[in-house]
């Protein structure tokens, strides 16, 4: 036995010595190679890739430029392998030297990971609908995170409803669901949970101006990625909050092995895309003649007075509005690395822009921290932080001339006559010269004085927190408990001096204000991984999670003030004016549960749910269930399919589920009771009385949806395409319901309604072009989305919601009905004008125009009752477009590369509110140049009405115009230093660019931009343009450089 095991020693030791010997004895190769390792769609070097030549142990690793070397001698040709983490491993025949070699990410690969809800697949496992923002998305210049999705995912659509300095953008992810709760999708954070609702940057301050984007507290420029959740079965995990989809940022890491410091920063400005044409003091003048002649009064301005106008004394108050040249800056210092245990990322960032209105501005203070470390092989650590501080100044924009709020400046320097001077010969304000208009405590408006002395600032911090520990109890099984924070802090100041439009009633106006909201979210969960063999691939996620919420809001104001030194600091200075405080809390209990199995890997299966708790509800109706189902088959990893030329992948989709949305406010279910002021012994006294009925039973709406996609991609995935087709309906829709008088209530908020959404979405990225030294990559995505009322309880087909204006308060320019969309524009046909006094006489006229008379717009009879009622009135069209869609393009030659991007809607209407202001010729105020095609005996207009000094404003199809529009979004031009420059210098990387925002809109929308609206995020009357602050044309030069 133990010659037998000398025996076996001596022949396993000569058997180990051999394939030693055999493993030294391959051939190197004898070679002399220079080459350089680089994105394939940025063209950036990739440090750290390794390369080895096939067949042998021969191999390096690339440098900080992203360069490698061999020094051998054998001739080529010869195949090498390049492989990084996050890009496909490559092989590739060299036949010449140098050699440039392009590395695609994973992301465009079914094997890579993308985030979803509490954790991540691959791709080619997923059943639900989720999308990932392009990267050249991601290095777009913005202030706002939401805006990046701006064209990039299909079923996503992002309006710049507003181009004000740190303004919100209306995300719609598959259409609008709700017609009272909130349409925004859930935003996660680093793992922190963060619904965007804009009404948290503000503390209900009178007279200030518009929300804050609460989403521009984060820097876009450390956003590592974004994913988008679309359909029930990605979505359900998150239940209550899902209903509206769910969008996953993660910020940017640290790298193993890759110590960087990193700066970017630029600096352009901002001009008004657009003005609208308004009378000269000419035209002007001769408008006011014609009105007064209407009305029998004589003429204000002599023919010789009207010549002399044309070449003097008319002055262009829209043009003082605005800014030229209005200056924005980023700068952002980061620092990232890591080892084999520990991974940080570092950064500041700092954002400025003034903005197209004078007197507007914003600016952002950033810090991130993100770390990880692990302990051992099986605990790990990190944590995510973010603080940001950020200052708006804005300008009442919204709602008009006046809507409770600082009057909108706009809107006022379009009403001034071009006759009356913005400033006195003295260089001060004109504040007391216009005899067209109405003084207060004799102060004529001067939008201009308005802007400059009036004090509307909104300061706000938010704190980002998420600490987090993952144990690997087995190989198979592991647990993550997690602890994150939103803090949210609004501060608003408001102060407008006597010498203003608001505060010359009362002799000056200050209030301040103060809102926190601070939330506390604990997510513990199980996974469990698994493989039967190798055909069965199985996994588990269980958790529990609890948040709260408290928020405190509290306001106080004064006005009748001495001087105007101290501003708001000082309301003890004034007479106080009634204070306001709130406070509220609420709780947030789920259970959540997901289950994947993966046959072969061809036929995939995924079951999810999630059952929520939520004091927001009934006490009845404090749990809901939302279940979601999915399927996925990749076809092309069937037997039949190797015969299907050209086809590289290829997976089907069918998902279905529940969702639900719970943005409904606190306490609507509960009876609550408020202060009302009544007459006793003779005085007025102050008591309590019921405001608002209880409804135990007031739960969720609930969204039901369906999907079927297809995922393609053809030639080596140069071609990727992805199509789906889906179908929501949202039930139980909240809405308040009138109740009889004598119950003592107006309204009771119930679960009646129903909203549904049905549509299609198509991406498609190609490669175009690919050459050592030229390349072209194109992304198009199109989205058709149809949206229409089911139901809104108790019988009733229609309501019209209230717009928060004077002007349109009983216009009621926007309707809910059952069949037709959320946005719909409700009013008359028009039919040209009254040419003759016999036309008056015989045919039908608005029953409230009494002095109906020749020149005059004839409307429509559409019940042909004789008589134009409101009877007549009728669908004017949509908000919403038909369908949306963008065209983006990455074009690289050698250190040069081009991006541009076409972004456009076609189909949706828009109330153009203020042209309808601007066509009403009164005596004081100035009017559209269109007023100039007038009726008038000599020039019988068919199109434009006569002058008249008391016309209505009555919404019809004139003012309702196409909002279609073809934009060239964005163009960047840049240029990377070669490397060899790059290394002199002591960088890794240097990058210049230029970039172009907005540069043309084609459109036949008369206003400034087709895509704002002046109540921005509201469900119940999008689309209606009352002076909103247009978007601006940007340029901006910036660098990038990489230590």
């Amino acid at each position: 036995m133990k010659k037998n095991l000398k025996t076996y020693s001596i022949l396993f030791l000569l058997l180990l010595t051999a394939g030693v010997n055999a493993q030294n004895t391959t051939p190197l190769i004898q070679s002399k190679l220079d080459g350089t390792v680089v994105d394939d769609v940025t063209n950036q070097p990739i440090i750290g890739a390794s390369v080895v030549i096939k067949g042998t142990t021969h191999g390096v690793q690339t440098d900080a430029e992203g360069k490698f070397y061999f020094q051998t001698g054998q001739k080529l040709p010869y195949t090498l392998i390049i492989s990084y983490i996050g890009y496909k491993k490559t092989e590739i025949i060299v036949d010449k030297n140098p050699v440039t070699i392009h590395l695609k990410e994973e992301r465009q690969e079914l094997d890579e990971l993308v985030v979803v809800g509490y954790g991540s697949q691959k791709r080619k496992d997923i059943t639900g609908s989720v999308a990932s923002v392009p990267k050249a998305n991601l290095s777009q210049v913005t202030s706002s995170a939401d805006n990046l999705l701006r064209g990039a995912i299909p079923g996503v659509v992002v309006t710049q409803s507003s181009g004000r300095p740190g303004a919100s953008s209306s995300v719609r992810i598959r259409g609008g669901n709700s017609i009272t709760a909130g349409n925004e999708p859930l935003y996660v954070v680093d793992g922190v949970l963060i619904y965007n609702d804009n009404n948290n940057s503000t503390a209900g301050v009178a007279y200030a101006g518009a929300t804050v984007n609460v989403l521009s507290t984060i820097n876009p420029g450390d956003i590592e990625s974004i994913e988008v959740l679309k359909d029930a079965s990605a979505t359900a995990i998150y239940g209550s909050r899902g209903a509206n989809g769910v969008v996953i940022v993660t910020t940017k890491k640290g790298t193993k092995g890759q110590d960087n410091i990193s700066y970017q920063g630029y600096f352009g400005f901002a001009n008004v895309s657009k003005k609208l044409h308004v009378m000269n003091a000419s035209q002007w003048a001769s408008l006011r003649n014609d009105v007064q002649a209407s009305i029998g009064q004589a003429p204000s301005f002599s023919a010789a007075q009207i010549e002399a106008f044309k070449t003097s004394g008319s002055y262009d108050w829209q043009d003082a509005v605005f800014r030229t040249a209005a200056p924005v800056q980023n700068h952002q210092l980061s620092f990232s690395g890591g080892d084999e245990r520990s991974r940080y990322a570092i950064s500041a960032g700092y954002f400025q822009q003034e903005g197209i209105v004078i007197a507007s501005d914003f600016k952002r203070i950033s810090l991130r921290v993100n770390y990880e470390r692990n302990y051992s092989q099986n605990f790990k650590f990190g944590v995510n932080a973010n603080y940001s501080n950020s200052v708006a100044n804005g300008v009442g924009t919204n709602g008009g001339s006046s809507a409770g709020r600082q009057p909108n400046p706009l809107v006022v320097a379009l009403y001034q006559p071009p006759v009356v001077p913005i400033k006195n010969p003295d260089g001060s304000y004109n504040l007391t010269n216009n005899p067209y208009a109405t003084a207060v405590n004799g102060i004529i408006p001067n939008p201009i004085n308005d802007l400059e002395n009036t004090t509307n600032e909104t300061k706000i911090n938010r704190i980002l927190t998420n600490l987090f520990g993952e144990y690997k109890i087995t190989k198979k099984l592991t647990a993550k408990v997690a602890v994150s924070g939103d803090v949210l802090d609004t501060k608003q100041n408001y102060y407008a001096p006597a010498t203003t439009t608001t505060g010359a009633g009362t002799k000056g106006l200050a209030s301040v204000g103060d809102r926190l909201v601070s939330s506390v979210l604990n997510e513990n969960t199980l996974n469990y991984n698994t493989n039967f063999g190798d055909n069965h691939k199985f996994s588990a996620l269980g958790g529990y999670t609890l948040q709260y919420t408290k928020g405190e809001v509290v306001n106080a104001g004064a006005n009748t003030f001495v001087n105007d030194a101290n501003t708001y600091n000082a309301l003890q200075d004034g007479v106080p004016v009634k204070p306001y405080s709130d406070a509220f809390e609420s709780v947030l209990k789920s259970w959540l549960a997901r289950v994947n199995y993966s046959y072969k890997g061809k036929y995939n299966f995924t079951l999810s749910g999630r059952a929520d708790g939520s004091s927001r509800f009934g006490s009845e109706s404090l749990w809901g269930y939302f279940p979601s189902a999915g399927f996925s088959w990749n076809i092309t990893d069937e037997d039949f399919a190797n015969n299907i030329k050209g086809v590289t992948e290829a997976k089907l989709r069918i998902t279905a589920g529940t969702t639900g949305n719970q943005e409904i406010g606190n306490y609507l279910s509960l009876a609550q009771m408020g202060s009302v002021n009544y007459a006793f012994g003779g005085t007025l006294q102050t008591g309590l009385a019921p405001t608002r009925l209880a409804n135990p039973d007031l739960k969720w709406e609930k969204t039901n949806q369906y999907n079927i996609g297809l995922d393609l991609s053809l030639l080596d995935r140069r071609i990727n395409f992805v199509f789906d087709v889906y179908y929501k309906k949202t039930n139980d829709l909240l809405i308040n319901v009138p109740v009889p008088l004598t119950s003592g209530y107006a309204t009771v908020l119930q679960n009646i309604g129903g909203v549904e959404n049905k549509g299609i979405e198509i991406g498609l990225i190609t490669e175009n072009i690919k050459t050592e030294n030229f390349s072209w990559n194109s992304n198009f995505v199109f989205s058709a989305n149809k949206n229409k009322v089911v139901s809104i309880g108790n019988g009733v087909d229609q309501f019209f919601p209230i717009v928060p204006n004077g002007s349109l308060l009983q216009q009621q320019p926007v309707t809910v009905k059952v069949g037709l969309p959320l946005g719909t524009f409700w009013g008359y046909k028009t039919n040209g004008i009254f040419q003759t006094q016999e036309e008056v006489n015989t045919q039908p006229k608005i029953n409230s125009l009494a002095n109906t008379k020749v020149g005059d717009r004839r409307y429509v009879d559409t019940n042909g009752d004789g008589v134009i009622t409101a009877l007549d009135k009728g669908n004017l069209g949509t908000s919403q477009p038909k369908f949306v869609g963008s065209f983006s393009n990455t074009i690289s030659y050698n250190d040069f590369d081009l991006n541009f991007s076409f972004q456009g809607a076609y189909g949706g209407k828009i109330f153009n509110a203020l042209n309808q202001q601007l066509e009403i010729s009164t005596l004081g105020t100035n009017a559209n140049v269109t007023l100039e095609d007038r009726w008038t005996t000599a020039n019988p207009s068919n199109e434009i009405p006569r002058a008249t000094s008391s016309p209505l404003g009555i919404v019809s199809e004139r003012y309702v115009e196409d909002a279609s529009f073809l934009r060239l979004k964005l163009i960047t031009l840049g240029y990377r230093l070669p490397k060899s420059i790059s290394k002199k210098l002591g960088t890794k990387s240097v990058k210049f660019y230029v970039s172009a925002e907005n540069l043309i809109t084609w459109t036949k929308y008369t206003g400034y931009d087709p895509e704002v609206s002046s109540y921005e995020q509201n469900n119940l009357y999008p689309g209606i343009d009352f002076g909103s602050y247009p978007n601006s044309k940007t340029f901006i030069s910036g660098l990038n450089v990489t230590f």
